[in-house]
């Protein structure tokens, strides 16, 4: 089986059969929505709506340490699908990434507050490569597989001077992969991510960051990323 931490939109994706729904809770509270459990191209998912049912629980307010615990009880391996803003102007938008490496100096999260643990953090290579196989032959948009994501606390968008400083650490600036993948390394469940570059991030290229014109190039890369993980289901049985 896998997980899914996604948005609201995948309510709406057409071969995805959500059969049932269960409300459960962990040592760390709530997770974000319930676990809604379907298939897609015959694989069993269990799939978290990362900002809640109803879209309303803004990122810095996010419950990830339940997200990630209520989910690897059902599953091994977990697919993030976020959204990012590009921190050069050479990157498309809209565009999509599976980012390679991430940064998250701030605010990190962790099941290990009262004992000493430390991992090496990483992002999956063998599932990355699942990812990247589903997206061969998408060529209606870009599909970015080196790129870093740098991410910050959020909810507001970055300052253009700390834009300049992110920009000489990696490509995209998000808010939430970083935390999912450092919990699921802690915790031994495989985890990448799908990334849809949205926006340029503040600064970048001389325009207003506005966040009706993200989520208009959200969901022109939607599409793209249902096939992403529709071809990788297929071709991973």
């Amino acid at each position: 089986m896998v997980g899914i931490i996604g948005g609201t939109a995948f309510k709406n994706l057409g071969d995805l059969r959500l059969d049932n729904k269960v409300n459960t809770h962990t040592p760390w509270g709530s997770p974000s929505s319930p676990i809604y459990k379907g298939t897609l191209e015959g694989k069993t998912i269990s799939l978290i709506f990362r900002h809640g049912d109803k879209h309303d629980i803004p990122p810095h307010r996010v419950n990830t340490r339940a997200n990630i615990y209520a989910l690897q009880r059902e599953v091994d391996t977990i697919i993030g699908v976020s959204s990012a803003g590009a921190l050069n102007k050479d990157i498309d938008v809209p565009s999509i990434s599976i980012p390679k490496d991430y940064v998250n100096f701030w605010n990190i999260e962790t099941f290990y507050d009262q004992s000493i643990k430390h991992v090496t953090p990483e992002i999956s290579p063998s599932l990355r490569k699942r990812l990247i196989k589903g997206g061969e032959d998408i060529d209606n948009i870009d599909i970015r597989i080196e790129d870093v994501y740098v991410q910050t606390s959020g909810p507001r968008l970055e300052t253009k001077a700390e834009v300049r400083i992110l920009q000489n650490y990696g490509d995209l600036v998000g808010m939430t992969m970083g935390s999912e993948a450092t919990l699921c390394k802690e915790i031994g469940v495989d985890y990448a991510s799908l990334v849809s570059v949205d926006n340029y991030a503040n600064g970048v290229i001389n325009n207003v960051v506005r966040y009706e014109d993200i989520t208009e190039n959200a969901k022109k890369s939607r599409g793209a990323i249902f096939t992403v993980l529709e071809d990788c289901f297929l071709e991973w049985g």
